[in-house]
């Protein structure tokens, strides 16, 4: 009968990948889907946030940043099946849906922690990673145009 030795390099290769595994399977089961590397922020630190955001906005710029990220499917065709609020009136309601929070710290907090206050009556259906997806201006852009009375 032949004695077959294993090495050391294979065993220590073989443990090298079971902890790798491990730490991968650790990992895959421990993710968050709804984390975006962003963290929601009091209101006093979105004023500042928004301000910088706002003071170089077009809201007439808007609409191609709405277009690029599908908005209107849930907020315009949508919104009259119960996917997300319409957008008519919008800068109304966002003044008193979390006060003291005005309505512009309310309309980003919306879009970049969407998670973070639910309209009674709407599901969580908010794409999770606006924050690290639309660029300042775009951003900017939205919130301004959500702020006129145009905003539909």
């Amino acid at each position: 009968m032949k004695k077959y030795r294993i090495g050391w390099a294979v065993v220590v290769a073989t443990a090298l990948l079971i902890i790798v595994v491990i730490l991968f399977l650790v990992e895959a089961f421990s993710f968050d889907q709804g984390a975006v590397g962003i963290e929601p922020l009091s209101a006093s630190a979105y004023r500042q946030r928004v301000d910088a955001l706002l003071a170089n906005a077009n809201p007439a710029d808007a609409e191609a940043a709405i277009q690029k990220y599908g908005c209107p499917a849930c907020h315009r065709q949508g919104a009259a099946n119960g996917i997300a609020p319409s957008w008519v009136g919008v800068a109304e309601r966002a003044a008193t849906r979390r006060p003291p929070m005005p309505a512009d710290a309310y309309l980003y907090e919306s879009i970049i922690h969407p998670e973070a206050f639910l309209v009674d009556g709407y599901p969580n259906s908010m794409v999770p990673n606006f924050g690290t997806r639309i660029s300042d201006q775009e951003l900017g852009d939205i919130i301004a145009y959500l702020l006129t009375a145009d905003a539909q």
